[in-house]
């Protein structure tokens, strides 16, 4: 069936009712000795905002690490704006601004690899096609083309499939080659009721490519650790995201904002050494173009904790009009729409 998800999300969203604003308990998570983690992440330096410390206590552990970076962030229109001291931005300058953040991407995969290594697939599709080519771009023969950058195929020259279409099948196909090759026993990836549309929409593609991954296992493998993180909720959220200037929390702990559905799964935190967190914050400095349009966002990021809603993925089936139903959902709990870049 295409575009099938894992329905456990909206069964167990339904037994939340009147309660789901309640206290939720938080368990520990904890990071074993030779994982595997793979990080999926909508935008370069959301791999090191949702999962940077978890990341570092993997391969601290005799573990390893693959960060899998699927666009290359060219629609901040505002950032490109006040980067480059233009109003009116042409095709190329979008591109421009995405080969910088996918170089900066590579500078923080060093940072927080240290003296080891973690493998880094920059993708290069455009920043705010995900959502599109889950919902009306799926086939290869009608691709999403870029309203910033033009482009309907990935055109940088660093990225890992360089004129791949953008669709959501070749999108699909890529993350289950990915799983295929990586055999994760950890994944990070974003949370569906995120309130960016390339967040949520990715969020849909890892529970698909995950779905695809266990099916084609014949021998039932033992399942990942599934973590969703959350980057973008209400305005309230992070605090300190919309401070004048960023504000030094790292001595304390981040958790999940309590209004965030649990929808019948639980909330896990990952503590973070010191080291870890000043190796988090030195990563994030990579992020140069960002840290210049909205470094206190990224400060509300450098915390003692790393949370996540953990999903249990012995409860996969498949169903079909997940969008449809996935809207749904989101209206149940009367959440924020979609938030969209829009070109100006």
């Amino acid at each position: 069936m295409r575009r099938r998800l894992l329905c456990y999300l909206f069964a167990s969203w339904a037994l939340l009712g009147a309660g789901w604003a309640l206290a939720q308990p938080v368990h520990e998570l904890t990071v074993g000795s030779g994982e595997r983690l793979l990080i999926l992440a909508p935008h370069p330096d959301d791999e090191t905002l949702g999962a940077g410390g978890v990341a570092q206590q993997a391969l601290a552990r005799g573990g390893s690490v693959r960060s899998v970076v699927v666009t290359a962030g060219d629609a901040y229109v505002e950032a490109i704006q006040a980067f480059l001291h233009k109003r009116k931005l042409r095709n190329a300058d979008y591109l421009f601004y995405g080969e910088l953040r996918l170089r900066e991407s590579e500078q923080a995969a060093r940072v927080l690899a240290g003296s080891t290594f973690m493998h880094l697939d920059l993708l290069g599709f455009s920043d705010g096609s995900i959502y599109d080519m889950l919902v009306t771009h799926w086939r290869r023969n009608n691709p999403d083309r870029s309203d910033f950058t033009g482009e309907n195929h990935v055109p940088y020259p660093e990225a890992e499939d360089k004129g791949t279409a953008q669709d959501g099948e070749d999108l699909r196909r890529e993350l289950l080659a990915i799983l295929q090759d990586t055999k994760p026993t950890l994944i990070a990836f974003p949370d569906v009721m995120e309130n960016d549309s390339d967040h949520a929409g990715l969020g849909m593609f890892a529970l698909l490519a995950v779905h695809d991954w266990l099916e084609s296992q014949p021998l039932h493998p033992p399942s990942p650790r599934l973590l969703a993180y959350l980057i973008h909720w209400r305005d309230n959220w992070p605090p300190g995201a919309d401070a004048d200037k960023p504000i030094d929390r790292s001595d304390q702990p981040l958790h999940l904002p309590e209004d965030l559905p649990l929808r019948g799964h639980r909330r896990v935190c990952f503590t973070l050494s010191r080291a870890e967190v000043e190796t988090k914050r030195a990563a994030l400095a990579q992020y140069t173009t960002q840290q210049q349009a909205m470094a206190p966002f990224l400060a509300a990021f450098v915390h003692t904790t790393e949370c996540f809603t953990q999903l249990e993925p012995e409860k996969i089936h498949g169903v079909d009009n997940v969008v449809a139903q996935w809207r749904q959902v989101r209206k149940q709990f009367d959440l924020h729409p979609l938030s969209r870049r829009k070109i100006e």
